[in-house]
């Protein structure tokens, strides 16, 4: 096997993959061509697709491919083997799950640091009755009208898409057209339709509030999802691995690791004022400062939900348990944590908790290190061929 062969057979191998289990890829169909070539195809057998995958990597060091572009690629072979494997119907434990999934350990957080997020929510809350009454006073005070929602979204994707020209840079031609559904079973959704133009829909009926409307913003468009579609289309040319995009995947965590760390990058610490001064020009007050503050205590409770997992998966409890453990440390209603249960529930989708709470600290942690610019960084997460094992070498040597 020659490099030049190398992802023509891994973009086969996803495609029929996608084919059994659609909504596994991530974007557009890399290869057109391909994509019309297994649709005439018979749907493939999963165990053989999970044998082929085994075959592709050991196939890999003679591929040709430099160390670092063979280990992604390896990374996600072992990504899709596993998810062939659960198609096939094999008992595959939860944790080994998450590490041939996303390439890291699942673990579970100390509830000492929620005690901490939960002070710091009371500090920032001030008032009497339960912590989480305040905090959902603090919500829905918070909300965006429906009504101003589209004009909300607008102005601040203007407002972020400017450093993100400027600095890290989009195609000619790029574009995002945000829609406003309602009641869907998520709060954003981007839907990439190549040649740098994404659909973005967010749902009315999650009641965005003014406080998370701008890290909101940044994870679907600039410089999150949308912004990473776009380099890696540009990128492909060179390194085509980067435009097979799956969403179980080590470049899938890092993926939302890097869109829940966007807004810590562009426009960076002190982004409540950005959005303050942003809702402002439409006529939506908001005190930038707590929103920031609440919105950073709130990212310690990240989490939580993969807690709930755990729990769920690897230790056999039941909902209650589980409905109970997500109400006490995410502040929530029975409401919104029975809404969480039921995507934790769903087979194509329980580990997925693991996507942003082990991707946004370990993106977070690299982008930090000292002597490093966090938007080179971030450039670089979005241009080049990383894995989650590459970012933890790289902490490694930066303590020494």
């Amino acid at each position: 096997m020659v490099s030049g062969l190398v992802m023509r057979d891994v973009m086969l191998l996803a495609l029929r993959l996608d084919r059994l289990v659609p909504g596994l890829l991530d974007g557009p169909v890399p290869d057109a061509a391909l994509a019309r070539h297994v649709a005439d195809e018979p749907a493939a057998d999963p165990r053989l697709l999970a044998r082929r995958a085994r075959t592709l990597v050991a196939e890999l060091p003679a591929s040709g491919l430099p160390p670092r572009r063979a280990r992604y690629v390896e990374a996600q072979l072992r990504a899709l083997e596993c998810r062939a494997r659960l198609v096939a119907g094999d008992d595959v434990g939860f944790a080994d799950e998450v590490a041939a999934t996303y390439g890291v350990d699942v673990r579970c957080e100390d509830p000492d640091r929620y005690r901490a997020a939960h002070r710091r929510l009371a500090e920032l809350l001030p008032g009497r009755g339960p912590l989480a009454s305040r905090l959902s006073a603090h919500r829905e005070a918070d909300r965006i009208p429906p009504d101003r929602l589209a004009d909300a979204v607008e102005a601040m994707a203007a407002h972020l898409r400017e450093p993100v020209v400027d600095r890290i840079g989009l195609p000619d031609g790029e574009s995002v057209t945000w829609e406003v559904a309602d009641g869907r079973p998520w709060t954003a959704f981007t839907h990439h339709l190549g040649g740098g133009r994404s659909r973005i829909a967010v749902d009315a009926s999650a009641h965005l509030r003014r406080g998370q409307l701008l890290p909101l913003v940044a994870h679907e468009a600039y410089p999150g999802h949308h912004t990473q579609y776009c380099h890696a289309a540009a990128a492909g040319d060179s390194l085509p691995e980067l435009r097979l995009r799956l969403v179980h995947s080590p470049q899938g965590l890092l993926a939302e690791g890097a869109a829940e760390a966007a807004h810590h990058v562009l426009p960076g610490p002190g982004w409540g004022s950005d959005a303050e001064h942003v809702l402002a020009g439409i006529g939506l007050p908001l005190d930038g400062g707590l929103a920031e503050a609440v919105e950073d205590a709130l990212d310690d409770l990240g989490r939580v939900r993969q807690d709930a997992a755990v729990l769920r998966y690897a230790r056999g409890a039941g909902p209650d348990e589980v409905l109970a453990h997500l109400r006490r440390w995410l502040l929530i209603d029975e409401a919104r944590a029975r809404r969480m249960l039921g995507f934790l529930d769903h087979p194509h989708w329980r580990t997925y908790a693991t996507a942003y709470a082990e991707g946004r600290p370990l993106v977070t942690e690299w982008l930090r290190r000292p002597g490093t610019d966090p938007v080179d960084g971030l450039r670089r997460l979005l241009d080049e061929p990383i894995t989650p094992g590459d970012l933890r070498d790289d902490l490694a040597r930066a303590a020494g």
